[in-house]
Formats: structure tokens, C-alpha cells, sequence
């Protein structure tokens, strides 16, 4: 077989790690839950611990690859995601769980970049478009695979063996990549902007602690206060020091250009609302609807499966109709999705949720092989590789964002029903604090408040999946509204903007510099 072929092959490889694993999570949550008596806080930091990592690694590892080669920078990251998944296999405690969580973002936001440009670097030009196209055609498949590999594993073994079966696939394209590429290092590489980055995560983690704690109840005014103002003061001193730094953390210059800004704030809006039906959705599934992992994760295949079709029909859009029509359709699909499913919800049925899942994924489907082509169709050569960063960048954000924010109004929405469905319960002031607290634990799927609940109260067991049901259609409606913003910002940015003529050649993604491998 030859070399570019090989290379292919173990791209695919390590993108088979990092898809599963991003769709694979909300199957086996409810699962984590009861094995470490997680809280509405602990199950969002299962999700958003590996997301910020990521986000703020991703220019750090576009950097490494530049730098030391990007076999080089994709060998550490298969070696942090494959020992990372070993420690989340045998994690002892939740907490110890969610740190090594932590790294294997780190370890995906080091093969990404690499991955992408190695494949690109591998073949000649006329060759590119098909060998891209068959990556990414890998990555859909595997995130198909993600909520069905899940249910499976979950069910007929552990959660644990989920993170267990990354290692033997982890060492395999491990011993590959080695075996097949050789890295050079570039001393003409620019510096890392570690203080930008630094800057960076410390607003990303202020702000997600913040909303999280005030969906929990637990954040004062002045909690609220200071951390806004670190909040924007890190942003402020992200922006000023712009012109300060040869290449800053975030190339603000880029944003310049409209189209280019239009596309960064849709990949930012798409996995806000997304991983709401990826993560809570997933939760409802198994813990209101009784379904078990494996016919949760079956119930998640009509949204990946129409993503996959859709994308195939939106790739042949682009340069052919107005990217502007696709943008605000596809926004409007998704948003008319999210809507459909909260209009439904409190029914209790997965048929009546079908329709809107599969208008959520056609939508997602004309957007996912989209965006970010025509972002980079407006960015000169020599900037692509910061910008094809940054677009990653506000992927990964817009996602810590949502569970952040979708989840402290699913929490607060909870916490205030069940205080009201107490009062009305209970007239007794201290029977009353104990439904209240058991009412909460079994939110958090703790057996032994069940138990006591359905000997003292049994109609509180009913009333909680109603909650749950309000809780998360509230939270869709808060997704559809923001898909609906991304709409009508689509109308803004995109405004006037002519269609693109189909390259002759085939284009992908290129690499930060295809030179060092």
C-alpha cells in the first residue's frame, strides 16, 4: 500500500477516537450518574472539562505541529487521549474522572490540527479532494457509530469499558504513526502567545463556574459581580494586547471580514444549542423514558443518520446557491427542531420526538460541510492556518457555553418546581425539607431516595418526571432561540454575498505548514 495511503488510513484512525468519544458521552452519562453519585454540576463538568480543553489547546497544538512537526504533535496527543481514556476506564472517584477528562481534551486538541494537515500534506493537489473527502466521510460514519458503540458497551458490560476499548485503538495508531511518518522541526516558527491562552481559560473557566453555580442556586450577587468583571477584563486584555504580540491567541484582524465573523459566530451558536439534545436529551432518553443505553443510543441514530445524508447534499450546494440561503435555512431547520421537540415533550413518547430530531439533523446536515469552507474561501492563504484555529476555537467555546448555560437553566428550572411541588405536597415544615431533599437526589438517580420516596410520597415520582419533562423543554426553546438568532445574524453577515464558483481543482483545509512533515 502506499504511503499516503497509510496515511489516510491512520488519520482515520485517530479521528475514530475523537468522533466516538464526542457522541458517545451522552449514552453512558446517566450511567456515570449513578456510579459516582454525580449532581446536575459534576454531570456538566463530565462534558465541559473535556471541551475546554479543547478549546483552549487547539491553537496550542496547531502551534506544536508548526513548530516540531506534526507527527511529532499527533504522537503526543494519541499518547495524552490513550492514557487519558485508561485513567477514565479505572477512575476511582468522580472527581478523578473528571481531571483525567481534562486531558484527554488536551490530548484530542493535539491530534486535530494534525491530523487534518497530514492528510492534506500527503497527497498531491488533484488528489487532495478525494482523500479529504474520505476523511471526513470516516469522521460522520464514526459519529454515527458513537451513540450506538455506547449503548452496547453500556449495556451489555460497563461504562468503563467504553474508555477502555480508546487503548488497544490509541496504541495501534500510535505504533503506526510511528512506523509510517517522520516530523522536522521549523525554528522559523513563530512564539506561542502563552499569556493570550492563559488569559483565555481563566475567562472560559470563570464564566462556566459562574453560570453553573447560579443555576445551583450558590452564586451571590457579588460572586456574579466579580466574575463578570473578570470576565471582561480578561477579554478587554485579550483584545488590547493584540497589536503587542507577533501572533496573538486570537487573531482579532480575522474578524474583519464580515463573512468570515458570520461563519465563526454560526459555529459558535451550533453546538450551544447541539449538545443540548447530544448530552440532556440523551439523559432524559434513560432517565424519564426508562429506555435502556442501548435503546437510547439506537434513538440517537435518526439525527446522525439525516446529518449524514443532509451533508452530502449540502457539500454539493456550496457555489451553486447563496451561502446565505443555507445559513439562515439551515439555522431555521435546527431551531424549528429544538421547538417541535419542546412542543412534544411533556407527552413522554420517543415517536412524537422523532420529527424534530430529524429536522434538527437535516439542518445540521447543510451546515456541518459548509461553514467552514466558506469561511476559509474568504481568508488569505497565508492566514488560513490561524483561521481554520480560531474557527475550531469557537466550535469548542460555543459548546462549553451551552452545557454551561443550557444546563443551569435546566438545573434552576428543576430546583424552583420541585420547591413549588414540595409546598403543595407536604403542608409539614420538616417532612417538607426532607421531600425537598430526596426530591433532589433522585434528580441526581440516587436508588435509595427512590426508594423512600415511593414508600412516603409515591405520587412525587410522577410529578418528578413531569419536571424533567418542563426542565428540558424549556432548555430547547432556549436552544431554538438561539438558533433562531443565528438566522437572522445570518441575514446580517452574510448579506449581498454572491455564491462561489466550484474550484477546479480539488481544495480542502491546508496545513499550518505542510513543509515540516
Amino acid at each position: 500500500m502506499a504511503r499516503k495511503h497509510l496515511v489516510l488510513l491512520n488519520m482515520i484512525g485517530a479521528l475514530a477516537l475523537v468522533m466516538i468519544d464526542q457522541t458517545v458521552l451522552g449514552v453512558i452519562l446517566p450511567s456515570l450518574q449513578r456510579t459516582f453519585m454525580f449532581g446536575p454540576v459534576h454531570l456538566q463538568w463530565s462534558v465541559n472539562a473535556y471541551l475546554i480543553a479543547l478549546a483552549s489547546m487547539l491553537m496550542c497544538g496547531g502551534w506544536l505541529g508548526d513548530k516540531f512537526g506534526y507527527f511529532t504533535s499527533l504522537r503526543m496527543g494519541l499518547a495524552l487521549f490513550t492514557a487519558a481514556s485508561l485513567a477514565c476506564a479505572y477512575a476511582p472517584t468522580g472527581e478523578f474522572f473528571i481531571t483525567a477528562r481534562v486531558f484527554q481534551g488536551a490530548g484530542a486538541a493535539l491530534m486535530q490540527p494534525a491530523a487534518t494537515a497530514l492528510v492534506f500534506s500527503a497527497y498531491p493537489a488533484d488528489e487532495r479532494g478525494k482523500a479529504l473527502a474520505h476523511y471526513v466521510g470516516a469522521g460522520l460514519f464514526f459519529l454515527a457509530c458513537g451513540p450506538l458503540v455506547g449503548g452496547l458497551l453500556v449495556e451489555f458490560f460497563s461504562w468503563r469499558v467504553v474508555f477502555l476499548l480508546n487503548v488497544p485503538i490509541g496504541l495501534a495508531v500510535l505504533i503506526m504513526a510511528f512506523a509510517i511518518g517522520k516530523s522536522k522541526t521549523n525554528k522559523d516558527t513563530g512564539s506561542f502567545d502563552f499569556q493570550g491562552a492563559i488569559l483565555f481559560v481563566m475567562a472560559l473557566l470563570v464564566f462556566t463556574v459562574a453560570v453553573q453555580l447560579f443555576g445551583d442556586y450558590r452564586l451571590s450577587l457579588g460572586e456574579g459581580v466579580v466574575s463578570a468583571g473578570f470576565v471582561i477584563l480578561a477579554c478587554s486584555l485579550l483584545f488590547v494586547r493584540r497589536h503587542r504580540v507577533a501572533h496573538p491567541f486570537i487573531q482579532f484582524s480575522l474578524f474583519e471580514n464580515k463573512v468570515y465573523l458570520g461563519c465563526c459566530l454560526l459555529l459558535f451558536c451550533i453546538p450551544f444549542a447541539l449538545l443540548a439534545q447530544v448530552v440532556f436529551g440523551a439523559v432524559f432518553l434513560q432517565n424519564v423514558l426508562s429506555l435502556t443505553p442501548l435503546e437510547a443510543g439506537l434513538s440517537m441514530l435518526p439525527v446522525v443518520l439525516t446529518i449524514i445524508i443532509c451533508a452530502q447534499f449540502g457539500g454539493r450546494l456550496v457555489g451553486n446557491i447563496k451561502f446565505r440561503n443555507l445559513a439562515v435555512c439551515g439555522s431555521l431547520a435546527m431551531g424549528i427542531g429544538f421547538a417541535t421537540q419542546a412542543l412534544v415533550i411533556h407527552f413522554n413518547n420517543l415517536w412524537l420526538l422523532f420529527p424534530g430530531m430529524i429536522l434538527m439533523g437535516a439542518g445540521l446536515g447543510f451546515l456541518i460541510s459548509t461553514v467552514s469552507t466558506e469561511a476559509l474561501s474568504h481568508v488569505s492563504l497565508l492566514a488560513r492556518a490561524r483561521a481554520t484555529a480560531l474557527l475550531q476555537t469557537c466550535r469548542q467555546v460555543g459548546g462549553v457555553f451551552g452545557i454551561a448555560c443550557v444546563g443551569a437553566l435546566i438545573n434552576w428550572r428543576e430546583k424552583t418546581m420541585i420547591s413549588a411541588a414540595a409546598e403543595l405536597m407536604e403542608p409539614n415544615d420538616e417532612d417538607r425539607e426532607l421531600l425537598q431533599l430526596l426530591l433532589y437526589k433522585f434528580m441526581g438517580d440516587q436508588p435509595a431516595a427512590a426508594a423512600l420516596l415511593h414508600e412516603r410520597w409515591p405520587q412525587s415520582l410522577y410529578i418528578l418526571k413531569a419536571i424533567s419533562s418542563r426542565a428540558l423543554a424549556d432548555a430547547y426553546i432556549f436552544s431554538a432561540v438561539v438558533l433562531f438568532g443565528a438566522a437572522v445574524m445570518s441575514l446580517w453577515a452574510f448579506k449581498g454575498h454572491t455564491p462561489r464558483q466550484r474550484p477546479q481543482g480539488p481544495e480542502g483545509p491546508p496545513p499550518m505548514n505542510s513543509a515540516n512533515d
